[in-house]
């Protein structure tokens, strides 16, 4: 039992499946992470009325996304990677 090591579960496929099933980027980040909204607010320092912008397809800055991605746990990259077009913010 000690000393086996487990494979490194990638969650960018999962959460590309769902955004092309129509999921936006952030709500599929957050199932995916299972992580609710509140808690992500809190862990993320975005407040909610943010969020709800974002999930509403607001332009999201560089910063807001390497909170999001500290909060869910995973590299920014990843996360920028699943973004519509024209969704960071320049």
């Amino acid at each position: 039992m000690f000393g086996v090591e487990r494979q490194h579960w990638d969650p960018l496929p999962a959460v590309a499946q769902a955004i092309a099933g129509g999921e936006p980027w952030l709500l599929a980040w957050a199932l995916q992470s299972t992580t609710p909204y509140r808690l992500l607010s809190r862990a993320s320092g975005i407040p909610d009325h943010r969020l709800d912008e974002l999930y509403r397809g607001a332009s999201v800055s560089r910063s807001e996304l390497v909170a999001l991605a500290r909060a869910w746990k995973v590299e920014v990259d990843q996360v920028i990677l699943t973004l519509p077009a024209g969704t960071l913010a320049e």
